[in-house]
């Protein structure tokens, strides 16, 4: 253990890479994430922390010495918690019951087959993380959430087999924009049962672009500490 004072707090873990964020001098936790520090002494620890309440339920701040657990906080509005650590270690403030909702509309994109004239794979696909979604290799599948287009690059001229399905949002289902060279080869709505999709392609770049795109946060439970500060005990006197 290697410790200071004042005591340095740090994220100890954050599962989403935004999900544990300084702020205002504190701290804003909006994904399961803990902070960390190792205490010299025993001493108070004073945090004043507000929560915004999602789900019918406040977030919760878990405060543990040594992983054990000294107590446990609910936050529907500011207050101030005033806690006295019983001696030094590793302390831990950790966000656990997260919670979040919205309403987007999703396409998903899969079995991506090309069957060209003189070959019969796909020289390259792309699926930018402005498009919201992502590609994956594995299984040839991809998905998009935003107006932003993925690019597909045949390896040649031929034919271009896949299968669409789509998730509503606003209670519409994605419409899909398939373009090459200027041309739009095909407009399709999706649905929630696949659908195959053929078409005549070239080697030229191929976008496919999701033209209808739909986007609704409905719940959001977030904690955000305001003031963190540790007071450590004076030594005892002989």
């Amino acid at each position: 253990m290697s410790c200071t004072q004042p005591p340095k707090f740090r994220v100890g873990y954050q599962r989403e890479s935004n999900g544990l964020q300084p702020r205002d001098g504190g701290f804003s936790f909006q994904g399961l994430s803990w902070l960390e520090t190792d205490l010299c002494t025993p001493g108070t620890l004073i945090l004043t922390a507000a929560g915004e309440v999602a789900g019918g339920e406040a977030p919760i701040l878990d405060v543990a010495l040594n992983s054990k657990m000294l107590t446990r906080e609910s936050f529907d509005r500011q207050r101030t918690v005033r806690l006295r650590v019983p001696e030094a270690g590793r302390l831990t403030l950790g966000y656990f019951n997260d919670y979040y909702r919205s309403d987007a509309r999703v396409a998903t994109l899969e079995n991506f087959s090309m069957k060209g004239d003189t070959c019969r794979t796909l020289q390259a696909v792309d699926v930018p993380p402005e498009t919201g979604g992502d590609w994956s290799p594995s299984t040839a599948t991809a998905t998009l959430v935003a107006a932003v287009p993925m690019t597909v690059i045949p390896c040649g001229s031929g034919e271009l087999t896949l299968r669409v399905v789509g998730r509503a949002g606003g209670k519409v289902f994605p419409v899909l924009k398939f373009q090459q060279g200027g041309r739009t080869l095909l407009q399709i709505p999706t649905r929630e049962t696949r659908k195959a999709v053929l078409l005549k392609v070239t080697p030229e770049p191929l976008t496919v672009t999701l033209i209808n795109p739909y986007f609704k946060q409905l719940a959001d439970r977030n904690l955000h500490i305001r003031r963190l500060e540790f007071r450590p005990e004076s030594p005892s006197l002989p």
